[in-house]
């Protein structure tokens, strides 16, 4: 019988069909050498001493012309600068920020606006050798915290309001939704285009859930659609159209569901949160042998 050739055997050796990815016990070894880099300057391991002082010193100043933005930084974001102004107004600047020997802002361009905006001494650090190179590496690295970060932190006893985030950690459970989509329903006001209000009081550790029964329920209308469109549940824009349109005048749940399992092509082309309210509409409406059962957002007030 003849042997099959293997194909990725040549010569006595094997071909490598793709790129290995690094070991992780090299990716997270131990530093190799004595000598380690801090805030630009060169420090030996072996003479360092647990919670000693480094070469520096968190300063502060009032003169705000000593600092300079580099050009070839990110834009800073007003809308950002305006959230951020109300932290440091209510609690202070927490965290330094840190500039090159040359006065340029490496990290905090927003701390900076802010304190000077309110006329507070701004808090910095001195790193040594810093470039706009460091500035790329340090917010590329950076991770910002996801809606689960938020949820796990705010759920533990140490904050006052953990009981408002178990709930929403329950409700999670036992309905399997979008966490975007679960959190408007628990806010208590899905019918609003504009839910930024109920995330920004999540971040905050503020949550509280309006009505948890008729979040359930919503919940639970909205599943039934996941049999037979799951791709259109997971799109917050459809839930929120659902949502809106269910509570206008000689809506049916039961006809609801028979007309989006058969027309779920009507919201192919949807963009905003309109063209979802309005196809909505259409995929209801279609080919309804009622008329009068026919349902209009208009005269709803939407």
């Amino acid at each position: 019988m003849k042997k099959k050739r293997n194909r990725n055997k040549r010569r006595g050796k094997k071909f490598i069909t793709s790129i290995p990815k690094p070991k992780t016990d090299v990716l997270f070894s131990k530093w190799q050498g004595n000598v380690v880099p801090m805030l630009g300057h060169k420090y030996q391991v072996d003479k360092l001493k647990d919670d000693s002082k480094i070469n520096t010193d968190v300063l502060y100043t009032s003169n705000y012309d000593k600092f300079k933005i580099m050009e070839d930084n990110r834009d800073i974001d007003n809308k950002h600068v305006a959230e951020l102004i109300e932290n440091i107004r209510d609690r202070g600047q927490l965290q330094p920020i840190i500039i090159n020997e040359k006065s340029e802002i490496i990290d905090g361009q927003r701390r900076f606006r802010c304190c000077k905006l309110l006329g507070i001494p701004v808090m910095y650090l001195v790193s040594y050798k810093t470039t706009i190179k460091d500035v790329l590496m340090i917010n590329t690295s950076q991770k910002s915290w996801s809606s689960w970060d938020y949820l796990k932190a705010y759920s533990h006893t140490n904050h006052d309001n953990y009981a408002e985030y178990r709930k929403v950690l329950k409700f999670l459970e036992d309905y399997v939704l979008r966490f975007d989509i679960a959190l408007f329903l628990l806010y208590g006001k899905p019918l609003q285009y504009n839910a930024g209000k109920g995330l920004k009081a999540f971040k905050l550790g503020t949550f509280k859930v309006d009505n948890l029964e008729k979040a359930q329920r919503q919940a639970s209308q909205l599943l039934k659609i996941k049999a037979f469109a799951p791709n259109l549940i997971k799109i917050a824009k459809f839930c929120k159209a659902f949502l809106r349109v269910s509570i206008v005048d000689d809506f049916s749940l039961v006809t609801g569901y028979k007309q989006l399992e058969a027309n779920t092509n009507k919201f192919d082309r949807c963009q905003n949160q309109r063209d979802w309210d309005e196809a909505m509409v259409r995929a209801y409406n279609h080919n309804l042998k009622t008329p009068n059962k026919r349902i209009s957002i208009l005269k709803d007030g939407f």
